[in-house]
């Protein structure tokens, strides 16, 4: 469960969060506009979580840093998804990376609203996003039914 963050970013307002729905083209869901409220990005102490990518060979991974809005560019939630997100299914944006380069995704889709997802930015798929079945290529698979679900279920790697 995700109990503290370093490295936050700047406090964000309530227009801020209007000014990144605007960009983006979509509503943000309650519970990540108070994350973002929160912290704006950061990196986590309870960075791994577990999951079932069998298709892609991964049943887990660490959060090298949450993404923010704002600040540096490299970090911030819009910047990547206009660099990068055509990568993406339309309404799905990057809420993470990791240290290997894959992402955590949210879907801000109506056939998905706030259930988080991973992509695997090195897997070369075989079988593009189908929107009317809600198949996902294989380099995206689903993490947590929600974003609180996703919280939740972090925890901190003893080694």
């Amino acid at each position: 469960m995700l109990k503290n963050m370093k490295k936050t970013g700047n406090s964000l307002t309530k227009t801020d969060l209007s000014s990144i729905e605007k960009q983006i083209g979509y509503s943000l869901l309650k519970p990540y506009k108070e994350f973002l409220l929160k912290y704006n990005g950061g990196i986590p102490d309870e960075n791994y979580i577990d999951f079932n990518g069998k298709k892609i060979d991964v049943s887990s991974d660490e959060i090298k840093k949450f993404y923010g809005f704002g600040g540096k560019t490299s970090n911030d939630l819009v910047h990547k998804l206009n660099s990068i997100g055509d990568i993406l299914p339309k309404g799905m944006i990057f809420i993470a990376n990791t240290h290997g380069g894959n992402f955590f995704l949210l879907s801000l889709r109506q056939d998905s609203y706030g259930e988080v997802f991973y992509k695997d930015h090195e897997y070369e798929d075989e079988t593009p996003f189908n929107p009317e079945n809600n198949l996902f290529p294989e380099s995206i698979v689903k993490v947590a039914n929600s974003f609180d679900e996703f919280l939740s279920r972090l925890y901190e790697f003893d080694e």
